[in-house]
């Protein structure tokens, strides 16, 4: 019996082809609810960038943020975190501060930009979301960064950050994140918080990112809209695209919503 679900959101829960959440996956997420099932936000973004998206007002019961490295519940508060090492920090940091390429640093409560080019402004035009503030490092905790850059570049920093992940989602931009956490780690902190075991969790997702967490589950669906066919590889079931009910009709294939 499934009693949670975990929603990877852009080209999952939101779509980019109507800049929204489509109304059968509106319904879904209420239908959830009313059953007593958790529903948990999984996503490379930022709990901020959430906010902006005006995607809070659904009252998740969860947030796994930046690719697991921040897990948070429904108020926010702090269930688990993975910040960058001492050593990691300081080579971002140089790059940030150096102006290399245009690099994003997200703390707990705060994301900005060194400075923006033109990769930036087609990578937020992409997703629909808009540009951090230009703004400088304080001395805080660091959990995520974003290096805006082609392949070429993207293996210059893999050879000079020694332990971080590093998973494009652009031909734009590039998430960097610690090893040691990913979206199944978040997720695995948040099923332990609840008290539910991983054959009760169900995940959604269509890209790079969401492979590792469509695996772990005890239903792993991939959206008609995946990335690739090694993302949908990895799912126990693909679904419809996200703007032809995907969501919801997983959901009730699987009897977790009714028809």
């Amino acid at each position: 019996m499934i009693k949670a679900v975990f929603f990877d959101i852009d080209g999952t829960l939101f779509s980019h082809f109507t800049e929204q959440v489509p109304p059968s996956a509106r319904l879904a997420l209420q239908e959830l609810k009313y059953q007593g099932v958790l529903r948990v936000a999984a996503t490379g973004r930022h709990i901020l960038e959430l906010e902006d998206m005006d995607l809070l007002k659904y009252d998740f019961d969860g947030y796994v943020t930046m690719n697991g490295q921040i897990c948070l519940d429904r108020n926010l508060n702090v269930i688990y975190g993975n910040p960058f090492t001492e050593a990691d920090r300081d080579v971002l940091i140089r790059f940030f501060n150096n102006k290399d390429m245009p690099f994003i640093l997200m703390e707990k409560d705060r994301m900005y930009i060194n400075y923006v080019d033109d990769n930036v402004v087609q990578a937020h035009k992409d997703i629909h979301t808009r540009i951090p503030d230009i703004s400088s490092y304080r001395g805080d905790t660091l959990y995520m960064s974003v290096a805006y850059c082609k392949k070429d570049r993207e293996d210059f920093l893999t050879s000079q950050i020694g332990d971080c992940i590093f998973t494009r989602w652009s031909r734009h931009g590039v998430d960097i994140v610690p090893k040691g956490a990913d979206k199944v780690s978040g997720i695995e902190h948040f099923l332990a918080y609840a008290g539910l075991r991983r054959e009760e969790a169900m995940t959604f997702g269509d890209g790079e990112n969401d492979m590792a967490m469509l695996e772990y589950a005890g239903i792993g669906v991939a959206l008609g809209n995946a990335k690739s066919q090694e993302i949908k590889d990895a799912a126990d079931y693909v679904t419809d695209h996200i703007d032809e009910d995907g969501l919801r009709n997983a959901l009730v294939r699987f009897g977790v919503i009714k028809e």
